[in-house]
């Protein structure tokens, strides 16, 4: 546990230096999801040299594509990118944008558009993937802001009519989306309980605790019916100055002064 918190704190650090040289980043978002990508990427769950097509591998599906960049610095901490492309995200010709595309590195789908597809493809995905015989698991993160869209409901109502067993949703629960608080933009009420209406496994955790998130995967992989871990999470978590704020961009001299007070052990 002690090394996912050096190296979340490392890619915190390559966050900022990637919103200082592109402002347009999301970097509260980024940094809500960071944890939850750490343990999965850090135990081996997910790998960033995986080869395409149906194997044991497992997938992971960022529904919330805007937090890419998330992934883009912990591919960077585990020496799959440089920092001199880190500094190119979002620009013309790099393979690093700001939504996934079909080239982009480390994504197993592109679900760029509207907010719920991401959901319904990795639904697809898992289902292909039983229909196969194939042994891998899809992880799905999605916000609770996608929660809002009836395709995301439907595509998780599949789930558990097919018993996609399979299949592990992670909710990234930082209560803000782009309009506003997510609760005052569309009430959503008990969003646990939703899931085991639906017949989900479902556990609702500290979603920056790498103990809970690994205990929890494990519990999920063990499980036997189509699982969601609701991980309570924080806007921002990680740069005290950002924590908690709706704020999604920030300027440049503030991104890197806010890199240089981050000190990682």
């Amino acid at each position: 546990m002690e090394q996912l918190s050096k190296i979340a704190c490392e890619a915190r650090r390559r966050l900022l230096l990637m919103a200082a040289y592109d402002p347009g980043i999301h970097i509260g978002s980024s940094l809500s999801v960071l944890d939850i990508l750490t343990v999965i990427y850090g135990s081996g769950r997910a790998k960033f040299n995986a080869h395409n097509g149906v194997s044991t591998r497992n997938y992971l599906v960022l529904s919330k594509g805007h937090a890419v960049h998330a992934i883009y610095a912990l591919a960077s901490v585990f020496g799959h990118l440089n920092l001199d492309e880190l500094r190119e995200t979002g620009s013309l010709g790099s393979r690093l944008q700001n939504h996934p595309e079909d080239d982009t590195p480390f994504t197993d789908v592109s679900n760029s558009g509207s907010l719920g597809l991401g959901i319904g493809m990795a639904v697809g995905l898992a289902l292909g993937l039983r229909l196969r015989g194939a042994q891998g698991r899809v992880y799905l993160i999605t916000g609770d802001g996608e929660l809002d869209e009836g395709l995301s409901w439907e595509s998780f109502a599949v789930a558990a009519s097919y018993r996609l067993s399979n299949l592990i949703a992670i909710v990234d629960l930082n209560g803000a989306q782009l309009d506003g608080p997510s609760e005052e933009v569309l009430r959503k009420g008990d969003i646990a309980g939703r899931f085991k209406a639906l017949g989900f496994y479902v556990q609702t955790i500290d979603g920056h605790d790498y103990a809970q998130a690994a205990e929890a995967l494990e519990r999920a992989e063990a499980s036997g019916a189509p699982s969601v871990i609701v991980a309570n999470t924080v806007r921002g978590k990680g740069v005290p100055e950002l924590e908690g704020s709706i704020r999604q961009r920030i300027p440049r001299d503030e991104a890197l002064a806010l890199a240089s007070r981050l000190k990682c052990q």
